[in-house]
């Protein structure tokens, strides 16, 4: 995706996550779990953002 000429920008991150090299099955889909919802909640607060600007 290419936006266009001086269009704005909207950056959000959340917090590192970080994962052990010695992490088992159980551990990485915690992991996952919780990046999942990471984006999803970072996904929700974007397109709050966006629909303000409006």
């Amino acid at each position: 995706m290419i936006p266009y000429p001086f269009s704005k920008g909207l950056f959000l991150f959340g917090t590192p996550l970080w994962v052990s090299r010695e992490a088992d099955d159980a551990r990485l889909e915690a992991i996952r779990l919780e990046l999942e919802t990471v984006l999803n909640r970072l996904t929700d607060q974007a397109e709050e953002e966006v629909k303000r600007e409006k």
